[in-house]
């Protein structure tokens, strides 16, 4: 008997979403109830059937070494027993929660690459992410808009059934400018004084009005004119042009800094968060709030009055309801079982601010990155520690710029062979 696939058009976009990805040759037939026949076995598990279809054309997807598969194998299961048949606000709250928290220090479920468990949660979250605001799940709406530029965009035969989704990934809500309605209400003040003003005027003038009447008329007619030119001079005001793309080394847009944490506390809504004040430079007295999942890794005593290396614009996002400013970078081991915070190797000679640059690779840093170019998703699979438990972009060592002109390197305490994010 032939291999068929049997899909549910509504319930079965993720394994139809595998399907087409991998290219499967296996014929697709729609059915009620989701199943794969193969030699005259039935199969009627998600993960199973999944696990068939990717192994058959792309095992890769599966995952490159016996970590990254245990790590598969788990994700699948969560999805099929919290996303696959849950309920729409389940979905959400586990978006809220679960996703956004994982993937804030990961550009991927697995590994530092795709794997059938982000096609497979695109494949699920399609449907909500219309919905969704970037500031309720900032990671995930960052995350999402990265597959289906990976995914959709190289090929065209999934648009129609996934088309894109248009995502406003600079739509993070800024705290208002106190002194907004402050202005509004100058102005207002304004008007009316300039009101009485033209009152009294107006009294004064009255017994010249007959006499003075073309001159009035000449200079309403200034008055006039003068509005004009004042209104023509602001329609003139436009913002500055965005500077020309140039050939500056991506990694050089990133602006990462020697941070020192002066306080940390745990995130009153989240157990997962603390909440840092980090003097990152910007000025006597101005510290920044930086929210990171660190609690498993640190305890609290251990994180007040450190060292830290921090990926400092990032446009500010929302991270349970606490905005947060910046980025402190962690070294994790293969096997997920460390996670480390960068330090400088001599913190006796940096200062908050001092830059990280690489060598040969220097430039102006972005004053914020523009989450749609990618910079930080493009350069960070590239971030790692080697045996030597040194930070390296690529083969350059991260290197501090400091007062006295001496590069200091960046360090972690035990992670070798690590991705850094």
């Amino acid at each position: 008997m032939a291999t068929i696939l049997r899909l549910n058009e509504k319930s079965s976009k993720d394994i139809l979403l595998v399907h087409k990805y991998t290219k499967s040759t296996i014929p697709v037939e729609t059915a009620k109830e989701l199943s794969l026949e193969v030699d005259n076995k039935h199969i009627d598990t998600a993960i199973t059937i999944i696990n068939y279809i990717v192994s058959q054309t792309s095992p890769e997807l599966l995952g490159k070494d016996k970590l990254e598969q245990t790590q598969v194998e788990d994700w699948l299961s969560f999805i099929v027993s919290s996303l696959r048949s849950a309920a729409k606000k389940d979905v959400i709250a586990h978006m809220e929660n679960k996703l956004n928290s994982h993937l804030n220090f990961a550009t991927f479920f697995v590994a530092n690459r795709l794997t059938v468990v982000d096609i497979v949660i695109f494949g699920i979250l399609h449907a909500y992410t219309r919905n969704m605001k970037v500031a309720s799940v900032p990671n995930v709406m960052r995350w999402f808009d990265l597959v289906q530029h990976l995914i959709i965009e190289n090929n065209s035969n999934l648009a129609e059934v996934f088309p894109l989704v248009s995502i406003d990934l600079n739509d993070v809500p800024e705290p208002a400018p106190p002194k907004k309605d402050d202005k509004k209400g100058d102005k207002k003040d304004e008007k009316k004084d300039n009101k009485k003003d033209n009152k009294k005027d107006d009294k004064k003038n009255d017994k010249k009005e007959k006499k003075d009447a073309t001159a009035d008329g000449d200079k309403k007619g200034e008055a006039k004119d003068g509005k004009k030119k004042e209104k023509k001079e602001k329609k003139e005001k436009k913002p500055a042009a965005a500077p020309v793309e140039s050939d500056q080394p991506t990694v050089s847009r990133l602006d990462i800094r020697v941070g020192y944490i002066r306080s940390c506390k745990k995130h009153e809504g989240a157990d997962s968060l603390y909440v840092e004040e980090i003097d990152l430079g910007d000025g006597e007295g101005e510290y920044r709030t930086i929210v990171s999942g660190l609690v498993k890794w640190y305890p609290l005593e251990e994180m007040q009055n450190r060292w830290v290396i921090c990926l400092a614009n990032l446009k500010p996002a929302s991270m349970r309801g606490i905005k947060s400013q910046g980025m402190v970078l962690c070294a994790s081991d293969p096997d997920g079982t460390k996670v480390e915070l960068l330090s400088p190797v001599d913190t006796s000679k940096v200062k908050p601010g001092d830059r990280v640059y690489f060598e040969g690779m220097e430039g102006e840093p972005e004053k914020v990155l523009n989450p749609k170019k990618k910079y930080w998703e493009t350069v960070q699979p590239d971030f790692k520690t080697k045996d030597d438990k040194l930070a390296y972009f690529q083969d350059k060592p991260f290197l501090i710029k400091t007062a006295s002109g001496e590069p200091i390197k960046c360090q972690v305490a035990t992670v070798q062979g690590g991705g850094i994010k």
